[in-house]
């Protein structure tokens, strides 16, 4: 962001916030910059012109500088986080309806089908509908259980108990249930793996579902017959797991949010990928939780690559 676009609030308010620049925490923060400013110099002049000792127009001078700025800093700590649960209120409401329309639209048209007295549905129709419809109550619960999920780590209830395990095998397991998804999108995977990966601190059902989110989004925003890459290795006391794509990348801008909860970048909207946008927020948690460490590095329309590590097993 260059120096002008900094001084553009009505923009980074819009872009950090979407809120108007009168609710706007950095408006807020420049105003009270304003008020305690204009309060110092009131404070000043009036101690000078009607005080005949200057040490005490100094000293109350900075005492209500000191009182102003602490006050503004609550008012403003307050109305960022209203601002933020309000942005995080109406993202996920957006989401939710995005999500759970769809396989509620498929659902009640199944059912409508199979209710309708001008249509006669044969068996092959009818297995076809069933199937139809146990795929879209799957749909819904996982997109329940996700919520669930991130509703437990906020309120502090998920517990993982990390031991041994052998993450090379999970790897394995993962990209292997992945193949018809890298088929279907013409992509291929190539997994790296060192000999003998000692086994890592995790909680293996847990780590499989962080593994199975990275690939599935290496897949998701990956262009069109890509090679994605996949490598293990050990590194002193750490196993590490990384996997680079060369899809759209994520815009700098957004860097910043790609941990959060319900972060969906603006290539989601372009791509109309579908997803909660808990993914990353749960590989995140379930990374730390086990005691390792995770980052990524990505760069609009080169690709992304995301990395994770997990303390060495040690008996």
């Amino acid at each position: 962001m260059s120096f002008l676009d900094k001084l553009n609030l009505a923009k980074q308010c819009k872009e950090e916030f979407n809120v108007p620049v009168r609710k706007c925490p950095i408006f807020l923060f420049v105003l009270m910059g304003v008020i305690v400013i204009t309060s110092v110099l009131t404070s000043y002049v009036v101690a000078i012109n009607y005080s005949s000792d200057p040490e005490i127009g100094a000293l109350t001078s900075l005492v209500t500088a000191g009182i102003i700025l602490v006050l503004g800093y609550i008012i403003i700590q307050s109305f960022t986080r209203v601002v933020e649960v309000d942005r995080l209120k109406s993202q996920f409401l957006n989401i939710i309806s995005h999500q759970l329309l769809t396989p509620l639209t498929s659902l009640k048209w199944s059912v409508n089908m199979m209710e309708s007295e001008t249509i006669k549905p044969d068996k092959e129709k009818l297995e076809e509908v069933f199937e139809m419809i146990k795929e879209n109550s799957n749909k819904m619960i996982h997109i329940v259980n996700s919520l669930i999920d991130v509703s437990r780590i906020e309120s502090g209830k998920v517990r993982i108990t990390p031991q041994a395990m052998d993450i090379a095998k999970v790897v394995r397991e993962a990209i292997v249930l992945r193949k018809g998804d890298l088929e279907s999108r013409g992509h291929t995977m190539e997994f790296k793996e060192e000999r003998n990966v000692p086994q890592v601190y995790g909680d293996p059902v847990r780590m499989r579902t962080a593994i199975e989110s990275l690939i599935d989004n290496a897949i998701k925003y990956s262009t069109p017959h890509s090679v994605i890459f996949v490598a293990l290795w050990k590194e002193g006391d750490s196993v590490l797991f990384e996997i680079k794509d060369t899809g759209v990348g994520i815009p700098k801008k957004e860097h910043k949010h790609v941990f959060g909860k319900f972060f969906r970048s603006a290539k989601d909207i372009s791509l109309q990928t579908k997803g909660l946008g808990v993914g990353l927020f749960l590989v995140k948690f379930i990374i730390e939780a086990s005691g390792g460490k995770v980052d990524f590095e990505s760069q609009e329309g080169v690709g992304s690559k995301f990395w994770f590590s997990l303390p060495v097993y040690k008996t």
